[in-house]
């Protein structure tokens, strides 16, 4: 367990923000992120992913913070992860083109490189990142949805938890 932020820090108000190792087994990944999510259960599911094919992992926090991660049975290496996010950006813009889109970042800090880019959804008071990364040279797509009043917090919060991306053992199906 990683301490992110302190309370006591000298000229800083933030909250304590306590990161933990998550190893969703049927994905083969892992990553650390803020302790408190867990799966959304499935009336929930069922209410905000509707549609066949909904991610294979979906979990939420008390706070309104959602995350999925799905797998998406198409190959690809860790080189091509920047095209791959400049593909989905352009495609989500194409799909979504009221909302405002940010240019494309890489995150090559960890073990698996991060494509990723933030939706801007103003009229539901929302923030969403769509990042692409590899496991086992197989694209995995990863959300997050945050309240855009704690955008700050939950920007920094993701850019710390892609520097944790890594491939976890045997993919199975069984989540940790």
């Amino acid at each position: 367990m990683e301490q992110f932020c302190m309370e006591e820090s000298e000229g800083c108000s933030q909250e304590n923000i306590r990161f933990v190792l998550l190893k969703p087994d049927k994905l083969g990944l892992q990553l650390e992120l803020p302790e408190g999510f867990y799966p959304m259960p499935e009336d929930r599911q069922s209410r905000y992913y509707p549609r066949k094919g909904r991610p294979e992992l979906i979990w939420e926090n008390n706070c309104g913070v959602q995350i999925t991660m799905q797998l998406l049975k198409q190959q690809i290496k860790p080189d091509q992860i920047r095209s791959a996010a400049e593909e989905l950006c352009l495609l989500t813009e194409e799909l979504f083109p009221k909302y405002r889109l940010s240019p494309v970042y890489l995150c090559e800090e960890g073990k698996l490189p991060a494509g990723w880019f933030l939706m801007e959804m103003t009229d539901m008071g929302k923030e969403h990142i769509k990042a692409v990364s590899t496991v086992r040279e197989e694209m995995i797509l990863l959300t997050f949805t945050y309240p855009v009043k704690e955008s700050i917090k939950w920007r920094s919060i993701i850019r710390q938890s892609f520097q944790t991306l890594d491939e976890n053992g045997d993919m199975t199906d069984g989540e940790n």
